[in-house]
């Protein structure tokens, strides 16, 4: 699945797949030759960053561990595959049991099944469909060794344990790379008796999460040639050049190695679905969550697709596309802003040797960004431009004149990518466009909505309105040349054209029509007559490219 957040400061991404990754046939439609219970399967597209590379299958590590019971009347639930192997074979359709690729059947003692790794510790036999039964539920995890679930009185499912889970939280410039084994649970699945001749088809999500954040600055003659980071709560930035990023929120970011965890199922309605806790047992709690190490004084990158080092840092967690395993964010956690805030260095192009000194710019991103999904990748570009809300001199009430923005980006593990893009000052203008993720960034397409949500510094969503003149008034502009915000402030939007949008909820969308520069603003400051003062206004700009023909 994918999902994809972009902020001009910072972006979190997940590896893509570059092909349909897929488990079984999956056709979802096939009638098979008996009445025999099959099982088929699909396993989200997160990553071939790991070692679990190569086919769908081999992402499942060829084997899956599955839990199956029937109701009954109205409560009672007999159990049917307690705790059954299922390996991948090579031919489908050798045996009843086996239509779509994967097997159940063995005797006790039998080895080397699938991939050569499962042995079966008791006797697993054929299994019909019971149409006297009207429902059966299953649910399955991978790989066998890390899934278990134990029945409970009256057989039912209510859920299981996941071990084997790690992920990376603190900074590991020189240890040991985390060893992060692939873990898959499966949605529970309710077949009703209107599907007992269909392979019964798992959905499998990977149990963690991937996160990577970079950096690149666009300052017209500077490079930054220094850049730390703010721990939670820190008065000042700390030493060297690790990405931090922060949450409010005490024990936000968890992870470590060797965790365990707990799947609970609701049966409720026709459509189940899972919540997963970890035991705190290895587990480890932060309010900040640390990124790739940059080398220090030395520049930046000056675009979003620089070599990996260059753009993302280095991190002996870190795979060679600049990911990190991560631990999702627990079921329960409530979604939170996460801040970054950071000091840097501009040092000026011309040899003279001029250097500047940023303190404290920082920037939220809205918790609705923030919560990170099971087998969901996530990307924080950190784009650096001549705007920043950080301060240059002693005075932190001078902030603002060039106010630091934020790109970010999430891609989610399917293949509906979503791209939002953050302007971070006070508020943060946040753009969403459906399908404009790409393995460097974001590209956004003329002809497809953008959606505009505005936060305020802790991350809250403001409302938005169209037309009037109170603050929280959007409006969006295209301009003919390319164009910044800090010069929109300049210039304002005199000789742009005007764009229609509506609000709907707290969001602002528009459709831009052709290829250019638009400006999203929102009012800030109302205009007062006594003592006469005009408006303010903030701008984001997104450029637009043309969408590509449909033709030949």
């Amino acid at each position: 699945m994918n999902k994809y957040f972009l902020y001009a400061a910072s972006v979190l991404a997940l590896a893509s797949c570059s092909s349909d990754d897929f488990l079984g046939e999956n056709s979802g439609n096939g009638q098979n030759a008996s009445s025999a219970i099959n099982f088929g399967g699909d396993a989200g597209k997160i990553t071939r960053s790991t070692s679990n590379t190569g086919n769908a299958a081999q992402m499942l590590d060829g084997q899956f561990r599955i839990y199956g019971v029937k109701k009954m009347g109205d409560t009672q639930l007999v159990s049917v595959f307690n705790g059954y192997s299922v390996w991948y074979v090579e031919n489908k359709n050798t045996t009843t049991s086996n239509t779509d690729g994967w097997e159940y059947v063995g005797a006790n003692g039998a080895t080397n099944l699938g991939t050569g790794k499962i042995t079966l510790t008791k006797d697993q036999t054929i299994k019909f469909w019971d149409y006297s039964a009207p429902e059966y539920h299953f649910i399955a995890g991978s790989p066998i060794t890390c899934f278990s679930h134990t029945l409970t009185p009256g057989n039912k499912i209510n859920s299981a344990t996941i071990t084997g889970l790690a992920g990376h939280i603190n900074a590991n410039e020189s240890g040991t790379p985390l060893t992060t084994y692939p873990v898959y649970i499966a949605d529970p699945k309710i077949v009703q008796k209107a599907d007992y001749n269909n392979t019964v088809e798992f959905s499998f999500k990977r149990q963690q999460a991937m996160v990577r954040v970079g950096l690149y600055e666009t300052i017209p003659g500077y490079s930054i040639t220094e850049i730390n980071f703010y721990e939670a709560g820190g008065s000042k930035a700390k030493d060297g050049n690790n990405v931090i990023l922060t949450s409010g929120t005490k024990n936000y970011f968890v992870g470590g190695s060797n965790i365990k965890g707990t799947i609970t199922y609701n049966w409720t309605g026709t459509t189940p679905s899972y919540t997963y806790t970890y035991d705190d047992t290895n587990l480890t709690k932060s309010q900040n969550w640390c990124a790739g190490k940059f080398e220090p004084h030395n520049a930046l990158a000056t675009e979003s697709t620089a070599a990996v080092a260059e753009l993302y840092g280095k991190d002996n967690d870190m795979s060679t596309n600049g990911y990190f395993t991560v631990i999702p964010t627990p079921s329960a956690t409530t979604a939170a802003p996460i801040l970054i805030k950071c000091d840097y260095t501009l040092t000026s192009d011309d040899g003279s040797g001029e250097t500047i000194k940023v303190t404290g710019a920082t920037a939220a991103i809205p918790a609705a960004f923030s919560k990170w999904e099971v087998n969901t990748r996530y990307t924080y570009l950190f784009k650096i431009s001549q705007n920043t809300n950080g301060y240059t001199g002693d005075d932190p009430t001078k902030a603002g004149l060039y106010p630091i923005t934020f790109d970010a980006v999430v891609k989610g593990s399917t293949d509906a990518m979503q791209g939002t893009v953050t302007t971070v000052s006070t508020p943060s203008i946040t753009t969403y466009q459906e399908g404009s993720v790409t393995d460097n960034g974001i590209e956004y397409k003329s002809g497809k909505a953008i959606k505009v949500t505005v936060t305020n510094a802790n991350g809250d969503v403001q409302t938005l309105t169209t037309g009037g003149t109170a603050v929280g008034n959007v409006a969006a502009y295209k301009f003919t040349d390319a164009i910044n915000e800090a010069e929109i402030q300049v210039k304002g939007t005199t000789g742009a054209t005007a764009v229609t949008g509506e609000v709907t909820g707290n969001m602002f969308t528009f459709t831009p029509a052709t290829e250019g520069y638009y400006a999203i603003q929102y009012l800030t400051t109302a205009a007062t007559t006594e003592p006469e003062t005009p408006a303010a206004y903030a701008y984001k700009v997104v450029y637009v490219k043309a969408a590509p023909s449909t033709t030949e």
